[in-house]
């Protein structure tokens, strides 16, 4: 399966509103009424079992029972295993989208996760709302 550094002209990243983050990873900020205006990184070849929805705003319990609905990345690897896409990014990006306070979000998150996605060499972002 092609994934990162297979085809320099081709990566694809996924980032999500979803909530996702790996199940060892802190969770997203549920209780803050500013919202939580990180992301969590989520690396490509991650097994969709080490992953955990943690969003204030849909019922994760639901999406739990298949996580590609708001971060298809299992399709994404199908795709790319398929030839239909390039290869994927090293790395994908999630957020969890109740941020109704978006100065750090605009200012110091989304900057930061930019730089990071141009230093990984991501040529194109599939952007999942959640």
């Amino acid at each position: 399966m092609p994934c990162a550094g297979d085809d320099a002209d081709g990566d694809l990243a996924l980032v999500t509103t979803a909530g996702v983050h790996l199940k060892d990873d802190r969770p997203f900020e549920l209780t803050n009424r500013l919202g939580d205006h990180t992301f969590r990184a989520i690396p490509h070849d991650t097994p969709f079992a080490q992953l955990a929805l943690s969003h204030i705003g849909y019922n994760t319990k639901k999406i739990s029972q298949d996580i590609n609905c708001v971060f298809p990345l299992e399709r994404l690897r199908e795709l790319a295993q398929e030839g239909m896409i390039g290869a994927l990014a090293p790395q994908h990006v999630s957020f969890m989208g109740y941020i109704p306070i978006t100065d750090p979000l605009v200012k110091g998150t989304a900057p930061a996760v930019a730089a990071q996605l141009r230093q990984d060499e991501v040529d194109l972002v599939l952007l999942v709302p959640a």
